[in-house]
C-alpha cells in the first residue's frame, strides 16, 4: 500500500506541483479542506503538507490534531522569518520551508521524511 500524503492547500498551482512530486515519489495524495475531519483520516496518512498562508489551515488546533495522530507535518509559508519559523515549530510542524524552497526541494524532502522515523505522538 502506498504511503498517503495529505495536502492542506487551496492554491491551485502549489497544490498541482506538490501533488505531482508526491505521486512521482510513489505516494498517494489526498487533498483536504476546511471541512476535513482529522478523526476520519486513514492511519496510512503519514505526512501532511500545510499551507500556513491560509488562515483556516494555520490553526494550532489542526496542527496539534495531526500530530496527535502521528502525522508528520511540513509547513510552508510565502514569506518566513525566524520568529514565524520558531512559532510554527513550537505549534508542531516538523519542518517549515518558504514556498519557493518547498517547490524546488519537494522530492528530496519527501525522500528524507518518508525514510526517517517520526517522533512518537504524545
Amino acid at each position: 500500500m502506498a504511503i498517503r500524503v495529505i495536502l492542506f492547500i487551496k492554491d491551485f498551482e502549489l497544490g498541482s506541483r506538490l501533488s505531482t512530486a508526491c505521486v512521482d515519489s510513489g505516494c498517494e495524495v489526498l487533498f483536504a479542506d476546511e471541512n476535513s475531519d482529522p478523526a476520519s483520516f486513514s492511519s496510512t496518512i503519514k505526512l501532511a503538507i500545510v499551507d500556513m498562508n491560509e488562515e483556516i489551515f494555520s490553526s494550532v488546533g489542526l496542527i496539534s490534531e495531526l500530530k496527535r495522530r502521528g502525522i508528520r507535518i511540513i509547513g510552508t509559508k510565502t514569506n518566513l522569518n525566524n520568529k514565524e519559523r520558531t512559532k510554527l515549530q513550537n505549534v508542531g510542524c516538523d519542518i517549515i520551508l518558504n514556498r519557493n524552497s518547498l517547490i524546488k526541494s519537494i522530492s528530496r524532502v519527501l525522500t528524507e521524511f518518508l525514510d526517517s522515523k517520526p517522533e512518537e505522538p504524545n
